[in-house]
C-alpha cells in the first residue's frame, strides 16, 4: 500500500513538472540577458511629424511565440530531463510526508478539517 502510494505521488511530481516545464522555459527566458533577441521596436510619429523609436519588452505570449518559430516545439522541454531527477523524487516524499502527518492528525484534530490540511502540508514542506 506504501509502495502504490509512493509511485502516485513520484507519478503526480513528473507529470506536474511536463505541465509546468514549458512555462518555465518561457519565465526563464524573459528573465535572462538574451531577452534582447526577443525586444522589438515600435515607431510613434510626433507630432512635428519626426518618428521616435521606443524599445518594448516582449510579453510571455509574444516570447512563447518566438521561441515556437525559431527553435521549435522541442525547446519548450529543455532542462526537462534534471528536473525530472530533482522534482519528482522531492515531490514524493512531499506527498508520502503530507499523508503520513494528515493519518496522525485526524486523530488529534477534527478528520480531514482545514487545520489537519494546513498542518500537514507545512510539516511535509519542513521535510523537504
Amino acid at each position: 500500500n506504501q509502495i502504490m502510494e509512493s509511485l502516485k505521488n513520484l507519478c503526480g511530481g513528473t507529470v506536474g513538472a511536463i505541465l509546468t516545464c514549458p512555462l518555465e522555459v518561457v519565465k526563464t527566458r524573459l528573465q535572462s540577458s538574451s531577452v534582447t533577441l526577443y525586444i522589438s521596436e515600435v515607431q510613434l510619429n510626433t507630432m512635428a511629424g519626426a518618428s521616435v523609436n521606443r524599445v518594448v519588452s516582449p510579453g510571455p505570449l509574444h516570447c512563447l511565440k518566438v521561441i515556437l518559430e525559431k527553435e521549435g516545439p522541442r525547446s519548450l522541454f529543455r532542462g526537462l530531463g534534471p528536473n525530472l531527477v530533482g522534482v519528482a523524487p522531492s515531490r514524493a516524499i512531499y506527498f508520502a510526508a503530507y499523508s503520513n502527518c494528515k493519518e496522525k492528525l485526524n486523530d488529534v484534530f477534527d478528520p480531514d478539517s482545514t487545520q489537519v490540511h494546513m498542518i500537514s502540508a507545512a510539516m511535509a514542506g519542513m521535510n523537504v
